[in-house]
């Protein structure tokens, strides 16, 4: 049997429009790590909001975060983790940027940190912080941020990523599609991490060939990815830029078990 790496997005792709696991999902990736093949959760969210995920899927492979900054097993040390973090001078200095432009909240996220420019409810894909201890200053900020985001309405985005990347041409800004309408956001990391980056080094780790690498996506954030995987499925619901770079699309779309379904009858699971 070959052993293949398969490389999941979450939101639009592995998870419903509720954001869950719906339970045949669950179902179908155990049996397919069962099988022996590699399920590894490559997402853009940070590792506080998609380790449940993981939990509830029982994996025991790494774990990819922030479009790839941090290489991980959670609950546990893993000798190969990798984390690319933003340096803390760097990271606060974004808060220049509140002199021009509106932001609902900013954050600086990291493995197991999250500190925020002021206290907040509501924000989607955030814990609420109505009295935090710590704030996002030279007090607050203790460790190097992998990510620092900011909240917005959709109108301030295009001008926020226009100055981002004029004053930090080192740094990249990126968007997923979870975050949109009311609350637009804009993620900061280091430039030089990507998910297929992330992908190239697990795969070295376990001794997995590239085209033995599936990978499934819908967002612009998964492009790199499945343009880099032996094996790219755009979602049936994938962003239309999406659909034109991969080898296949699922016939059912997030809400209707689209991942499962094609990983059931690609890997001829029972």
């Amino acid at each position: 049997m070959e052993r293949y790496l398969i490389a999941l997005d979450l939101d639009g792709t592995t998870l419903n429009a509720d954001g869950q696991l719906s339970a045949g999902t669950i179902a179908v990736l155990r049996e397919a790590q069962a099988a022996g093949h590699l399920v590894v959760i490559t997402t853009g969210r940070p590792d506080s909001i998609s380790e449940h995920f993981y939990d509830d899927l029982q994996l025991h492979g790494p774990m990819i975060n922030f479009n790839g900054a941090l290489i991980h097993i959670p609950h546990q040390h893993w000798r190969y983790e990798q984390e690319v973090t933003i340096p803390i001078p760097v990271a606060l200095s974004l808060r220049q940027l509140k002199r021009d432009f509106s932001f609902k909240v900013m954050v600086a996220e990291g493995k197991q940190l999250l500190v925020a420019d002021r206290p907040y409810a509501n924000i989607p894909f955030l814990p609420d912080r109505p009295h935090p201890k710590a704030l996002l200053d030279e007090q607050g900020l203790r460790q190097p941020p992998i990510s620092v985001t900011m909240f917005m309405t959709a109108k301030t985005f295009d001008p926020v990523s226009k100055q981002v990347n004029a004053l930090y041409p080192h740094l990249a800004a990126k968007t997923w599609g979870a975050w949109s309408g009311e609350y637009t956001a804009l993620e900061v990391t280091s430039k030089n991490t990507s998910k297929s980056r992330a992908l190239a080094y697990v795969a070295g780790q376990y001794g997995i060939d590239q085209k033995h690498i599936i990978a499934f996506g819908d967002d612009m954030n998964d492009l790199d990815m499945l343009q880099f995987a032996g094996h790219g499925v755009a979602m049936k619901n994938a962003r239309p830029a999406i659909l034109a770079i991969a080898d296949a699309r699922t016939p059912n779309d997030n809400q209707h078990d689209g991942v499962a379904n094609y990983l059931a009858d690609y890997l001829k699971l029972a």
